[in-house]
């Protein structure tokens, strides 16, 4: 039997246990996600779900938690230049990364050390392209 990726259903990062406001008003009031219910045979994990697009991102609240200064989530954002005046009114800093062809991107740290990275793609080269990307590009 075959099978085959349909792409990521989502990515789980975790932040400190009875940081819950502060992970709440990072990613609703600063990134501007909203909150997915979890559903109710869920509802008994630590954790806060947002919508980042095509994507959920999992928050889990975890008593033993380390940030990731290393391993990331990369978010593929329309009007990077908007998100980044966001973080600028919320006095979030960032570092722009110019080493990626044919992107603009940055990374930035989540207030529980998290480190997120968020590009915008405005010539992705073919090697960089999934095939169904490059199936969506023949056929435009």
């Amino acid at each position: 039997m075959t099978f085959s990726f349909n792409g990521l259903d989502h990515y789980q990062i975790t932040a400190p246990l009875g940081t819950e406001k502060e992970v709440h008003h990072f990613f609703t009031d600063v990134l501007g996600c909203p909150e997915v219910e979890k559903p109710d045979s869920l509802s008994h994990f630590e954790s806060i779900w947002f919508d980042m697009g095509r994507h959920i991102i999992h928050v889990g609240l975890d008593e033993n938690h380390h940030s990731e200064k290393r391993g990331h989530p990369a978010f593929d954002v329309e009007n990077l230049q908007g998100l980044m005046d966001r973080l600028d009114e919320h006095n979030i800093p960032y570092e722009e990364d110019f080493n990626m062809p044919g992107a603009r991107r940055f990374y930035t740290y989540a207030f529980f050390g998290h480190r997120m990275e968020f590009l915008e793609w405005h010539d992705k080269p073919k090697s960089l392209m999934t095939e169904s990307e490059k199936a969506d590009h023949k056929s435009e």
